[in-house]
């Protein structure tokens, strides 16, 4: 769930009073149902939300209840801003986090708002990129300084080809993180490139401001340059997963080359379609997902599918689950 979500819906509240779920839904361009979970969030963030049924009803605040955003920390801002871009705990911001959204408010002093519209504007996660997994980084903080404070960066970087390891002096124009994996996306040499924090040596921020264009959507760039690094996909696939499992399947379907999801109802359960490169390795992804997941489309998809499911089963034909097993 998005935090910034969180903060609108609580501003909403407070500018109009009460407002239904439908029209909470309409102005934050989310479900009704969406709107459920939101208020239950809030509710268990200790944000007092009066719900009231029947016709004229819908959700409001306690009368005289003021939340203390002037109180808020930069560490309690950043937590806000960056979840559901970011998970909290591997930016050690969990903590914060929790008494952020304790202090949840429509509105924030004027030195946090534009911290708002830096982090935003710098800070991508993309669930659906290269396939990754967690990875220590040394260097995490000045780069991550570089970036907001639009402050050039030289970079000790080895890259995949390790006789290519050097010293490069880049542009910084934001971070992302991809399947658990951190880039930093910046301009070297008059073109956009990406550098994988844990291949980042050394860096030095440097007292020079960075060339980062003013009209650069950082959403479209990694686009770009992941489509250029995988290929176009090569199959639509639609699926149907538990909620629970969601993002999930959405990690595991990035090593296929998953693009990013459609989706078509939130459920439950939640149905998308997704572009997978290959058919066949992505069925060994959904097998391992189990219940949790079932594929719709194409034909083939499903067809495949049962054809695995019955070769793995001739191959342990003396086999037993635990549920099949009535003793």
């Amino acid at each position: 769930m998005r935090a910034d979500r969180l903060l609108q819906v609580v501003g909403l509240l407070r500018q109009h009073g009460r407002l239904s779920a439908t029209e909470l839904a309409r102005r934050l361009e989310v479900t009704p149902r969406t709107v459920l979970r939101d208020m239950e969030a809030l509710s268990t963030a200790g944000v007092p939300v009066v719900a009231e049924r029947g016709r004229g009803g819908g959700f409001s605040l306690l009368p005289g209840y003021r939340p203390a955003v002037e109180e808020l920390t930069a560490s309690e801002v950043q937590a806000l801003l960056l979840t559901g871009r970011v998970p909290a705990d591997s930016l050690g911001l969990a903590g914060p986090l929790a008494s952020a959204l304790r202090k949840v408010a429509g509105s924030a002093p004027p030195e946090h708002g534009r911290s708002a519209a830096r982090i935003s504007d710098r800070v991508l996660v993309d669930l659906t990129g290269w396939w990754g997994a967690a990875e220590e980084l040394e260097h995490f903080d000045a780069v991550q300084q570089a970036v907001l404070a639009d402050r050039r960066l030289r970079l000790t970087y080895r890259p995949r080809d390790p006789t290519r390891t050097g010293v490069r002096t880049v542009d910084p124009y934001g971070l992302l993180q991809a399947a658990g994996t951190w880039y930093l996306i910046a301009g070297h040499g008059g073109r956009p490139r990406s550098y994988r924090l844990s291949r980042v040596l050394a860096a030095t921020v440097l007292d020079e401001p960075s060339s980062r264009p003013a009209d650069l959507d950082l959403r479209a760039l990694w686009g770009d340059l992941r489509s250029q690094f995988a290929g176009p996909p090569g199959h639509t696939i639609r699926l149907s997963c538990d909620p629970a499992r969601y993002e999930l399947a959405l990690t595991l379907l990035a090593s296929q080359g998953a693009g990013r999801p459609r989706v078509l109802d939130d459920g439950p359960p939640v149905v998308f379609e997704v572009e997978v490169h290959v058919l066949r390795p992505t069925v060994g992804v959904l097998a391992g997902l189990g219940s949790a997941v079932r594929a719709l489309a194409p034909p083939e998809l499903l067809t495949m599918m049962v054809a695995v499911a019955e070769e793995l089963l001739a191959a342990y034909p003396d086999v037993r689950s635990p549920a099949a097993d009535p003793s």
